[in-house]
């Protein structure tokens, strides 16, 4: 199966109330304001890479300039999800 590469609007629904911990504090925990950094915070991500890519064994990269860095391994549903938000 192909890997499911998302767009800064299609992460931001990937990722609703960032459910994946993305943007959290070195605990793990959501930091107080990321509600309202959520969009900032994105927009901070797509600054370092031009999309997302989400692989079959639920591995999300970061993708730029033909380079991929894992960002987080084994995220649980990771790949279903993206799955959903690309279908719509």
């Amino acid at each position: 199966m192909k890997d499911i590469i998302l767009t800064k609007e299609e992460f931001k629904l990937f990722n609703e109330d960032d459910q994946f911990g993305f943007f959290c504090d070195q605990d793990g925990f959501p930091t107080e304001d990321a509600e309202m950094k959520f969009d900032s915070n994105v927009d901070e991500l797509f600054e370092k890479f031009t999309s997302i890519s989400i692989d079959v064994e639920d591995n999300i990269y970061g993708l730029k300039d033909g380079l991929k860095e894992l960002l987080m391994e084994n995220a649980t549903e990771a790949f279903d999800i993206g799955k959903e938000v690309k279908e719509g």
